[in-house]
């Protein structure tokens, strides 16, 4: 049951094995053999970060039938929306792939539609689009 649930994970977040084991820091082999069922279950600290990978539990990941099939949505629909717009500032779209910076932040829909209203140079970077969310955050408290 945990391999598949895995593998159809993965592939509802629209990662390949490459992606998904250089982003939980394993081997694109290990994950093969994870989703195959060649291995046993990874111990639980691996388990807990695939499934925030996934946008999923670990639970439903090992079969518990008392836990509901998630919505598998790593990204909002406005963060992707941002990530494959090419119209948006690069500095901007590099803040949206960038899942781990997003996740720390909690960035909202409103926030990303607000940060795409704001014209800046184009020189500015991810970093930039951080530092800017941090005040508009500050002014509207």
């Amino acid at each position: 049951m945990f391999h598949l649930r895995l593998k159809a994970a993965r592939q509802a977040v629209d990662l390949t094995q490459q992606e998904a084991a250089e982003s939980l820091q394993i081997t694109q082999g290990f994950l093969s053999k994870l989703e195959s069922g060649n291995t046993r279950v990874p111990n639980a600290e691996l388990l807990v970060r695939i499934a925030k990978l996934y946008g999923t539990t670990k639970n439903y990941l090992l079969g518990d039938p008392n836990e509901a099939e998630p919505r598998f949505s790593v990204y909002s629909v406005m963060q992707r929306s941002v990530m494959t717009d090419d119209s948006a500032p690069e500095g901007l779209r590099e803040l949206a792939a960038d899942k781990a910076v997003v996740d720390a932040l909690e960035v909202t829909d409103e926030e990303w539609r607000m940060l795409l209203t704001i014209n800046l140079p184009k020189t500015i970077n991810k970093n930039g689009y951080v530092q800017l969310l941090a005040t508009i955050r500050g002014v509207c408290k």
